[in-house]
């Protein structure tokens, strides 16, 4: 049985060819005069930054005749199409797909699987999901499998700047305005959604307790996955300093995808680990 696994630009992967039976399905980056971007290999990430320096950046889903497309396309070479998206919590993309796989021409050939990820999670699931396939599972299976595990992970998100944070929503301009007076910088937690965990009153401490509390949780895990928003090279070699005072074995150190830094902003840091399988 020939699959094909599809992506979004939110895993940070877009050399696809660089991968077996991988696609990609790109987000959309709008600008401020309407202007639709697909976040895709033709879309890299200076000209992202150039862009994200000069006005506000949205983001929106594939659009489901993109989607279709793709299916239909994917489906003439493959018998099945396993969909790892950006994680329901965040984007209308799942859920989107979930109610198109469910028409008669896509049903037991297209999953679209519950993942709760994004960037270094999404990576890791789709590493996983790869594995799976290797071992001869088919595209349920792995979709179940994937589900399963969709809480096995713990992330915690340190932003420098809280600018778009506030934009989006996530932290309010009084709270914002506060912490800027007090210089704390908050740590947040990704389970699939973003809420907020602690505050510290720098951004080197925060980085240390986010480090301290992924230990804590998790003693017998030293593999720690990193990604990052454009920073200073002060800044990345400081993070790094820390991360290898603490002992962690780094997995993945990658940028956070477009999509993404369009609503966490610069300077931000996301350390995770997975629990033991």
């Amino acid at each position: 049985m020939k699959i094909a696994i599809l992506i979004d630009s939110a895993t940070g992967i877009k050399n696809t060819q660089d991968y077996e039976d991988l696609y990609l399905a790109p987000l959309m980056i709008t600008r401020e005069n309407g202007q639709q971007i697909a976040d895709d290999e033709s879309f890299s990430q200076e000209e992202f930054y150039e862009l994200y320096h000069q006005e506000m950046l949205r983001t929106s889903q594939t659009t489901p005749g993109d989607m279709l497309t793709i299916w239909d396309k994917l489906l003439k070479d493959y018998d099945q199409v396993l969909c790892l998206l950006l994680s329901k919590g965040l984007s209308g993309q799942f859920s989107t797909c979930r109610m198109l796989s469910e028409n008669d021409e896509y049903k037991n050939k297209v999953f679209v699987a519950d993942t709760n990820g994004v960037s270094i999670v999404l990576k890791r699931q789709l590493l996983y999901a790869m594995e799976l396939k290797k071992s001869g599972k088919n595209a349920k299976d792995i979709q179940d499998i994937i589900e399963k595990e969709n809480e096995d992970f713990d992330v915690f998100i340190v932003p420098k700047k809280l600018d778009q944070l506030v934009r989006g929503g996530r932290i309010s301009k009084a709270a914002a305005g506060l912490a800027k007076i007090l210089k704390i910088t908050p740590i947040l937690k990704y389970d699939g959604t973003i809420d907020k965990e602690s505050k510290t009153r720098t951004f080197k401490k925060a980085i240390e307790t986010s480090l301290d509390l992924l230990r804590k949780k998790h003693p017998g895990i030293n593999l720690l996955d990193v990604s990052f928003s454009r920073c200073s090279d002060e800044t990345l070699e400081m993070v790094k300093e820390i991360i290898k005072s603490s002992n962690y074995n780094v997995g993945f150190f990658d940028e956070i995808p477009n999509t993404i830094t369009c609503h966490t902003g610069l300077e931000t840091f996301a350390l995770g680990v997975w629990k033991k399988k």
